[in-house]
């Protein structure tokens, strides 16, 4: 009897092993399948993003490059890259990573930094400073010091490649949005690109002569989405006034004057961005000139709806010309002055201190002076000229005016696997 007992107990035992063993070996080879599963679509996913890497690295260096890479072998694998264009400048690369059976796609959104992001970018201060009654929304950035006298108020994130100078014992800034001592941003943009937009399918205004002479453009633009002007060619005579729709002007919302100045005024209504190129040395030209209020027919800051949008783009200045009986004034648009910055002329011989209301932002070579000050009751006023109110257009995080400028190499805004 006990012998058929230890009979069935070796039986059973063997029996139990052999299932055990049966589930261990499919556990061991699920294991090594789900890890072999596992490391191939990491290598292939690594593989793609090897070949993201490459063609990021290719548009960094050729913002033209659009061959992308055929297969292509690479860490016993192979990757394929394509590039898109979206929109007019921005790029998407496509990259598609392959490794024994295993495929992974990576996707990358690319765009160039747009300048109209900053609420004021400047690079150099020199002996001017941000004064009492000045006040700055939005991002604020100069590669160099931040100067200060009195008491002016930035109400976003500054950033500054130097650091904060004061002016004296009696300067207190508030920097509301915090400050940051980073590296220099560069400011420099590809022309070619606005410039092409002007002849393909906006509106340029040059020389039809041929001499090289200076073209001068006066533009007044109406609540109703038209736009009247007018122009002449170096010392010529004004042709006689038009007034037509923008969209039919400028299709595309680039209005170019090639060698010339451009003044400007009146109420928007649309999408514009009016460019004013020096083309040589004369100083004189490439510049753009307010000599009224310019202002959007919907303000962005009370009305969310506003689609209207000004880019006011200048090879050599923005100023704004001289008039004591004009009072305050209203400037809606983002400036970029490539050469210099916004200046106003003759700010000392305002009879009194005026307000220049800005919705948008100001990008510039440097940071001009707008008023005089005096001390008064131990703080900084201004007395004449114009205090520097700043409202930032906060669309501009996301849209900008029509090829508004941006930097010459891309960032990456998505990145999708």
């Amino acid at each position: 009897m006990g012998g058929k007992v230890s009979l069935i107990l070796v039986m059973s035992f063997s029996v139990l092993f052999a299932l055990f063993g049966r589930n261990i070996l499919n556990s061991s080879v699920m294991v090594t399948e789900n890890y072999s599963d596992y490391y191939s679509n990491a290598r292939a996913r690594a593989i793609a993003i090897s070949g993201a890497n490459l063609a990021i690295n290719k548009l960094f260096l050729d913002k033209n490059w659009m061959a992308g890479f055929p297969t292509t072998n690479f860490s016993s694998g192979t990757f394929k890259v394509k590039i898109d264009t979206i929109g007019y400048d921005s790029r998407k690369i496509t990259s598609v990573g392959q490794f024994y059976n295993k495929t992974k796609t990576v996707e990358i959104v690319l765009e160039p930094v747009n300048f109209s992001i900053f609420g004021n970018f400047y690079n150099v201060f020199n002996n001017v400073w941000a004064a009492t009654g000045d006040t700055f929304q939005g991002r604020f950035h100069a590669n160099d010091w931040i100067n200060c006298y009195g008491d002016p108020v930035f109400m976003g994130p500054a950033t500054t490649s130097k650091g904060v100078k004061l002016y004296d014992k009696y300067s207190h800034p508030e920097f509301l949005g915090g400050t940051k001592v980073v590296d220099p941003i560069p400011l420099q943009f590809d022309t070619s690109v606005i410039r092409i937009a002007a002849y393909t399918g906006g509106k340029v205004f040059r020389d039809t002569t041929n001499k090289g002479k200076a073209t001068y453009l006066d533009l007044n633009f109406q609540a109703d989405g038209n736009v009247q002007y007018k122009q002449k060619i170096g010392s010529g005579s004004w042709t006689a006034t038009k007034t037509v729709p923008l969209t039919s002007l400028a299709p595309n919302g680039v209005i170019y004057v090639e060698k010339g100045n451009i003044t400007v005024q009146g109420t928007l209504n649309g999408r514009a961005t009016i460019v004013a190129s020096q083309k040589g040395t004369d100083a004189s030209l490439g510049q753009i000139q307010i000599a009224n209020s310019i202002q959007y027919s919907k303000n962005p800051l009370t009305d969310p709806s506003s689609t209207d949008m000004l880019g006011m783009v200048a090879e050599n200045l923005v100023r704004v010309l001289y008039d004591n009986s004009r009072g305050d004034i209203n400037i809606h648009g983002s400036i970029f002055s490539q050469k210099d910055g916004l200046v106003i002329d003759n700010y000392s011989s305002y009879s009194k201190a005026y307000k220049m209301n800005l919705v948008g932002g100001v990008i510039g070579q440097k940071v001009q002076p707008t008023a005089t000050y005096a001390l008064k009751n131990g703080k900084w006023v201004p007395t004449n000229g114009y205090s520097y109110v700043h409202k930032f257009d906060t669309r501009f995080t996301k849209v900008r005016p029509p090829f508004f400028p941006g930097t010459k190499s891309y960032r990456v805004v998505s990145w999708y696997e």
